[in-house]
């Protein structure tokens, strides 16, 4: 029997994940006013890069994960694991960088100092793998840590120090030490246990089963490689990257169900699912909203000058919404699968299971993907500005996302019964257009713009926003009670929902 307890991980998760967006928009608007445009899309090119430095991770990660929520005591084992295949990611990512630097305007020895990230990035891996099978909530928390840590780092590297994208590297490596610590503490009681060959001769028999679903996430990733080749220019990263910041928004909802695929590893029950969609679901729309409604204003917090990406933050808080819910989707059909706690399973066993059933649909879309993608830039890099490329390159991701879904919701219908409440999710669709449209019909769009968006004074450094964020967090605040109160009005789940929570702050009290 999982100990791990859904609404209650669900909803400190998604706390801390409330307040990880507040402390990560402002760590990102330091970022984005201190940096260059040049200098960001620099920094948004290593995260691309990162994907092939971190390529090995799940040989370990994937069962850590797994083994810890069925009590299995292999933690130190695949930490040490881990910090070894560490050194090889770093191997992969300076090979990756030396292949994609000449083909770009950035410096490569930037790149190259952001090697120092990758072991850390193991560790954080491996570390959350094991929490996430034990304690899910715990995971957040201590990202959180880490953000909080982070701001007046950045601060004093990029504002006293003038170090550019080296300050924030260095930021976001003093902040993985700090979630790792956190990471450490909370799972110490996962990883007493001694150091066992047998479970790391088992994972590299198998190591397989984990690299194949990475090979999707791969070719994903590789969008912003591919777009820093052909157009030889990261200008178009720096507007995709500040875009991301606020459709990301949308993400943050997935942690609801966090603790979701721990519990499927660790029991048979799946009554909650249909629950647990729905909820997610609901915290989607809202976060949608917001992001969709305030597209612009959000973007003049992080800077003025990428205040003409709102249509892409419009068209990536679409693809976002449909991720967000494809991850849950995956995780639901993975974590039914228990090819792998049979021991006379074989390579076949393995490959009708839905542990290579999931990842080849989405490689099948990536792959597809990754090639219109290539197609669509080679023929109009020359004929199309930079923000132009981007509203083809986030349209187009939006395009190969909704297909995954609608395939992924048969899949789980055939696999598992499961209750997709349309109705209720439905009426909190309609609830989410009555309220958000009413917002964007009383933001007086001239009045703003004259008062506090366009002025030239205010495209760098922090001026301005004091004066600009208490009636935009007004218009925010109001917009997002008034969601949460109407769709408890006229629905029981919403209402029972909110009695959890008040319960849940009773008890810690």
């Amino acid at each position: 029997m999982s100990g791990i307890r859904i609404t209650y991980s669900g909803l400190v998760s998604l706390s801390f994940g409330l307040a990880k967006i507040i402390v990560g928009l402002f760590f990102v608007t330091i970022i984005t006013r201190l940096l260059l445009v040049e200098e960001f899309g620099t920094w948004a090119l290593i995260s691309g890069l990162f994907v092939y430095g971190v390529v090995l991770s799940p040989i370990f990660s994937f069962w850590a994960t797994r083994e810890t929520a069925r009590k299995i005591n292999s933690g130190k084992t695949s930490v040490l694991a881990e910090g070894l295949f560490s050194v090889a990611g770093m191997g992969i990512y300076i090979l990756a960088v030396m292949l994609v630097s000449p083909q770009t305007d950035v410096d490569p020895n930037v790149l190259i100092f952001a090697v120092l990230l990758i072991p850390a990035m193991y560790i954080h891996k491996i570390l959350s793998a094991i929490n996430l099978g034990w304690k899910p909530h715990t995971v957040p928390l201590s990202n959180f840590y880490a953000d909080l840590a982070k701001i007046p780092l950045v601060l004093i590297f990029l504002y006293y120090f003038d170090m550019g994208v080296i300050g924030v590297i260095i930021a976001f490596f003093i902040g993985f030490i700090i979630n790792n610590l956190a990471l450490l503490w909370y799972g110490r009681e996962k990883v007493k246990n001694k150091i066992k060959k047998e479970f790391i001769q088992k994972w590299l028999k198998i190591s397989w089963l984990p690299l194949y679903p990475q090979i999707a996430p791969l070719f994903a990733r590789s969008d912003i490689v591919i777009f820093s080749v052909i157009t030889g220019s990261v200008i178009g990263l720096a507007y995709y990257s500040a875009a991301l910041v606020i459709a990301g928004i949308v993400g943050f909802a997935g942690a609801f169900s966090i603790g979701v695929y721990g519990k499927l590893l660790g029991e048979e029950k799946k009554n909650y699912l249909g629950h647990s969609i729905t909820l997610q679901t609901y915290f989607m729309i809202l976060f949608a909203g917001l992001s969709i409604i305030f597209a612009e204003y959000g973007l003049f917090v992080l800077n003025p000058i990428y205040q003409i990406a709102s249509l892409i933050v419009i068209i990536l808080t679409i693809r976002i919404f449909f991720q967000t819910l494809n991850g849950l989707f995956s995780h639901i059909l993975t974590g039914i699968e228990d090819v792998d706690t049979k021991i006379e399973s074989k390579f076949k066993d393995y490959v009708k299971s839905k542990l290579f059933t999931v990842p080849t649909i989405q490689l099948i879309q990536t792959v597809s993907y990754v090639c219109l993608l290539s197609f669509i830039l080679i023929i109009s890099s020359n004929t199309s500005t930079q923000l132009e490329l981007v509203v083809w390159w986030v349209l187009l991701a939006v395009c190969v996302e909704i297909p995954l879904t609608i395939f992924l919701v048969k899949l789980i219908r055939k696999s598992v019964e499961i209750n997709i409440e349309k109705i209720r999710i439905g009426k909190y669709l309609v609830v989410a257009t009555i309220v958000f449209g009413t917002t964007f019909m009383f933001l007086d769009q001239d009045e703003i713009s004259n008062s506090w968006f366009f002025d030239p004074d205010q495209l760098h450094g922090v001026n301005g926003l004091v004066e600009f964020l208490p009636p935009l967090l007004f218009f925010i605040i109001l917009s997002s009670i008034s969601y949460l109160i109407i769709t408890g009005i006229i629905d029981s789940k919403i209402r029972d929902l909110f009695r959890a929570i008040i319960h849940e702050v009773k008890k810690t009290k």
